[in-house]
């Protein structure tokens, strides 16, 4: 039977979602308590022991030993979480992530989900591309495509003006990395010319240059406050909350009930930070922006006034000072456009999906191309300026269009060696020369006991690469004289899960993803509303406090339409008092 619908997840650093396209369109799966089409990209585990994923989570996830933010920064890297007294791979944390995206959109579309597109960063390596696939295998799913972020926001806006013809920039800035997309769209073909970000670029940094700010603030009305070792989470949130109402507006005052100790008294942190404040202490990333968009450019000789459109996505385009930037580093504001900056990525993953899997008609369709971020290559021997010394070979240059396959040959150093290594570089800028001047993947292979060659010629060793279409590289070398040939992979190390390790993950996080579904899924809409209540003087507090002794004596008795009944009545009382805070 053919499948009606296709699934796309984006699965970011701040925040995630699960879109389908189904009936010629694409739309996202939201919450079944919250109702928001995203979910805080958190996981945490509760006193009782259970797994929180999204909203759920925010009560536990800055509880030392319990929670854990931002995994995706972690991916393809050897660190691991502790949560309680083990430790997790970052993609575990990310397969919990995407399990709990997969029930979600299970239950509201009433069909059992297996094979999806998931987006990753234009820039991310090998080693976190294939710890993706591995979060997905881990959640149940079958990745049938990676998908860099700004082409699938190209691909969002493409299907919607197949007849437009123009050069379009995505610039995409999400909560851990900055990607800046530069595409040629030409009767429904969208093809990708150049991409460059940086990976350790993102909403994340300009949380944290608030909450120095309000820290610096705050300590200077307070010198000598010993600030509490809880307050770290709870400054997170209201750095994350005035970035976003400094979005709107030019002051924001700032409240965080018990943040501090002098004298034995707790000090409330209460301070007005302004727009101009929160500009000034992010000056410096606005200027790793602006370089990111100058290499972008310079990486094929692009002037910013040949560009026709910006796409703007990511949740950090919404900061002023960001859109501004944008506007003058490309010239006239009305070529800088919004898509849907929080939806844009899993919109386009989904469209992907439903290419791949045939459900647009032919009129409808779109063509889509893309590029190798960075540039790939081997350690060889060279001679140089009279004298043999080690320099890098590129076997891939940046932006080029993938998929890409080589071959080159070249020769053992002597006739008598009787071992051959081969390394993976990985190269940023497209000019490295040297060892010193590129990234060591990880990805290596070694060939030994080769035996001397008869004729005192070393023998040829031929080297075959190939970069696929998911950003996943492939290289095997042989010595054809002799039918010896290996294929090069990670050494085994902690950047790296084997089959093994696989096994173990998936036994686990099955233990772990515990069953009391309902108790997990509002949990985090209690304890949205109980931090609310804490923010609010007592005498307000009585009418929402009824809703949560409902909704929590619900649970406790497990009936279910008592539970929805009161979860309704949740979700709108603090969707109107959040309504009337705003106004």
């Amino acid at each position: 039977m053919t499948k009606s619908y296709a699934i796309g997840i984006d699965l970011g650093t701040s925040t995630s979602e699960i879109c389908v396209y189904r009936n010629d369109e694409s739309f996202p799966i939201p919450d079944p308590v919250t109702k928001l089409a995203i979910i805080p990209s958190i996981v945490a585990i509760s006193k009782k022991g259970e797994i929180l994923v999204g909203e759920n989570a925010r009560s536990w996830v800055d509880v030392s030993g319990r929670g854990v933010r931002e995994v995706k920064r972690k991916m393809g890297t050897p660190e691991t979480i502790k949560l309680l007294d083990k430790e997790y791979r970052p993609e575990e944390i990310s397969a919990l992530i995407l399990r709990q995206l997969k029930e979600t959109a299970e239950e509201a579309l009433g069909i059992t989900i297996q094979e999806v597109v998931l987006s990753v960063p234009a820039n991310f390596p090998d080693a976190a591309r294939q710890a993706t696939l591995n979060a997905g295998e881990l959640a149940g799913l079958k990745i049938i495509r990676l998908i860099n972020e700004p082409t699938a926001a190209a691909l969002a806006f493409g299907v919607k003006n197949l007849d437009v013809e123009e050069h379009l920039v995505v610039f995409d800035f999400g909560g851990g990395t900055l990607d800046i997309t530069i595409l040629e769209m030409v009767a429904g073909v969208l093809d990708v010319k150049c991409s460059f970000g940086n990976p350790q670029l993102g909403g994340k940094d300009f949380d944290e240059a608030m909450m120095t700010l309000l820290k610096r603030k705050f300590q200077a009305e307070n010198p000598g406050a010993e600030i509490s070792q809880n307050a770290h989470g709870t400054l997170k949130e209201a750095a994350e909350k005035a970035k976003k109402v400094l979005s709107r507006q030019k002051s924001h005052h700032v409240r965080i009930p018990y943040f501090a100790a002098s004298h034995d008294e707790f000090i409330d942190l209460e301070v007005e930070v302004t727009q101009q404040e929160f500009e000034q202490a992010i000056a410096p990333l606005l200027e790793k922006t602006r370089d990111c968009i100058r290499q972008a450019l310079n990486a094929k000789n692009i002037h910013p006034s040949t560009i026709n459109r910006v796409l703007l996505v990511g949740g950090t385009t919404y900061i002023p000072a960001v859109r501004q930037l944008v506007v003058e580093m490309f010239g006239k504001e009305g070529k800088v456009l919004d898509v849907g900056a929080d939806l844009a990525v899993g919109v386009g993953a989904s469209i992907h999906a439903a290419l791949a899997q045939g459900l647009f008609c032919e009129d409808s369709s779109v063509i889509l191309t893309d590029v190798a971020p960075f540039g790939l290559g081997i350690e060889v021997v060279s001679y140089v300026g009279g004298q043999y010394m080690l320099t890098y070979e590129p076997l891939i240059q940046p932006n080029t269009t993938i998929p890409y396959s080589t071959q080159k040959t070249y020769t053992l150093l002597r006739a008598d060696q009787k071992r051959l290594e081969v390394r993976l570089y990985q190269d940023n800028t497209g000019r490295a020369r040297l060892p010193n001047e590129v990234i060591d993947t990880g990805i290596q292979a070694e060939m030994t006991d080769i035996p001397p060659a008869p004729d005192g010629i070393p023998y040829p060793v031929q080297v075959e690469f190939s970069y696929d279409i998911n950003g996943i590289v492939k290289l095997k070398a042989t010595i054809p004289n002799l039918n010896k040939s290996v294929e090069l992979s990670y050494s085994y190390s902690a950047k790296r899960m084997a089959n093994k390790d696989i096994a173990d993950a998936a036994s686990r996080l099955k233990e772990l993803w515990k069953q009391n579904a309902k108790a997990r899924q509002y949990e985090g809409l209690i304890s949205k509303a109980e931090r609310y209540m804490a923010g609010i003087p007592p005498q307000e507090r009585s009418p929402l406090s009824d809703i949560v002794m409902e909704l929590k004596k619900a649970l406790m008795n497990d009936e279910i339409q008592e539970i929805q009944k009161a979860g309704d009545r949740l979700v709108d009382f603090l969707f109107d008092s959040e309504n009337n805070v705003e106004e």
